[in-house]
């Protein structure tokens, strides 16, 4: 859309509901957006560039992406400078150097973020950079997509992802990137990108990673209003958006949601990709009169059969407990 727990779900179906969000962490060739940048120039390689040296190259359009980013790396495998940081910051601030296919940029981009999420001590200038990344409607889609990856998994220290020098990000900038994640979510102008979706899902992972030393308790509280209209049937969101917001309202508020997530889950003219999730959260935040109903579905919808076994199995196991 981006390196990540147990989960309750198969793998087949975080795979499904994860959707386009994760998907552009690495590979997403979206280019919509790309246009309207500003027409800023990259700076040239030339003295008193602070790139000069080592990193200018990977603006260098004539050579592969896939060579350009193997440099890049072995370049940066000493201490980056501090205006080695503000030239990788600037990079991303500017469109794709004259020449450069956007998708092949938005690769190289990602790697950027990776390496400042690594590299820079400041963590108020990570935060606020990737921040003014995601809410630039200037910005391509995809790369405010991977600002989102990015922040969350970076306030999330015992991510599986996680991997950063920054200084602790602190309680004032964890609540901060929450908000604004929150914003990403609820925002009718990225309704139907995949932003949505992907910040959802982000907002899963943190819950779901053991010992998670982030409080997201105001975040979900403020989501729940939209997560309600998202997951009825009159929504108008895509169906990716919609298969995120009913795994996330199994996830962060199973038993206030479980009401609608039965309705989806039974509903036998519904969509298998919103049942899919919807079957699974029963497993984790049903109850005992849910059993027979899972085995009906797992005898009678093949396309369902696993998830609704699954289901069962978890459901029961919480059961005898």
């Amino acid at each position: 859309m981006l390196k990540y727990v147990r989960s309750f779900l198969p793998i087949a179906l975080l795979a499904l509901v994860g959707g386009a969000g994760i998907y552009a962490w690495k590979t997403h060739s979206l280019a919509s957006g790309a246009d309207s940048n500003p027409p800023v120039r990259h700076s040239q390689s030339a003295p008193g560039n602070p790139g000069h040296s080592r990193l200018a190259a990977i603006c260098d359009s004539g050579q592969p992406w896939q060579v350009r980013i193997d440099l890049f790396r072995k370049n940066l495998q000493g201490k980056c400078g501090e205006p080695e940081i503000r030239y990788l910051y600037q990079l991303l601030a500017q469109p794709p150097p004259k020449g450069e296919l956007p998708e092949n940029w938005y690769i190289i981009a990602n790697d950027l973020m990776d390496q400042l999420c690594l590299r820079d001590p400041d963590p108020q200038r990570f935060s606020s950079k990737m921040l003014g990344l995601l809410h630039d409607p200037h910005q391509p889609l995809v790369l405010r997509d991977y600002a989102v990856q990015h922040l969350a998994t970076w306030i999330n220290p015992r991510s599986p992802r996680a991997a950063r020098t920054t200084g602790d990000p602190g309680p004032k900038i964890v609540a901060t990137v929450l908000q604004s994640l929150v914003e990403a979510v609820t925002d009718s102008t990225l309704e139907q990108s995949t932003i949505p979706g992907t910040t959802l899902m982000m907002l899963v992972n943190i819950s779901r990673t053991p010992g998670s030393l982030v409080d997201c308790g105001a975040a979900i509280t403020t989501l729940k209003p939209w997560l309600a209209k998202a997951i009825q049937d009159d929504s108008t969101l895509s169906t990716p958006t919609r298969v995120s917001a009913v795994q996330a309202a199994g996830v962060l508020a199973p038993r206030e949601f479980r009401p609608a997530l039965r309705r989806i889950a039974y509903q036998e003219n519904g969509q298998s990709s919103l049942r899919l999730p919807a079957i699974a959260a029963l497993g984790q935040s049903g109850d005992a009169d849910d059993l027979a109903k899972l085995q009906q579905i797992a005898g009678t919808h093949p396309e369902l059969a696993y998830a609704a076994r699954d289901a069962q199995r978890t459901l029961t196991a919480r059961c005898e407990h």
